[in-house]
């Protein structure tokens, strides 16, 4: 029972960010990354993407954008969930900073 519950949550689209923070602090672009992957997870989950560049639009007046990101790893390396942080940054990038359609 345990292993099919843990196949079920591996096939989860979802970035499996538990909002811990620990990413935020020393991220030199100012980048808020768990909200920025709430917002990738709106997407991935839900397939809505004006609701999550909306979100991520107003999210933008106090953070940094995903494509802020120098890649420095400071974030991946106090990850307690081991996530490819810049590569997720990125795909949020490619997703969310682009122009909200009307």
């Amino acid at each position: 029972m345990i292993a099919k519950a843990q196949e079920a949550l591996k096939k989860n689209p979802a970035v499996p960010c538990t909002a811990c923070r620990y990413c935020c602090d020393g991220c030199p672009m100012g980048i808020v990354i768990p909200d920025v992957f709430k917002a990738l997870n709106t997407i991935r989950l839900y397939g809505e993407e004006d609701r999550a560049k909306n979100y991520y639009k107003k999210l933008l007046e106090t953070s940094g954008k995903a494509e802020d990101c120098v890649q420095c790893g400071q974030c991946e390396g106090v990850c307690p969930q081991h996530l490819p942080i810049i590569d997720l940054l990125k795909e949020a990038s490619e997703k969310l900073d682009v122009p909200v359609t009307e």
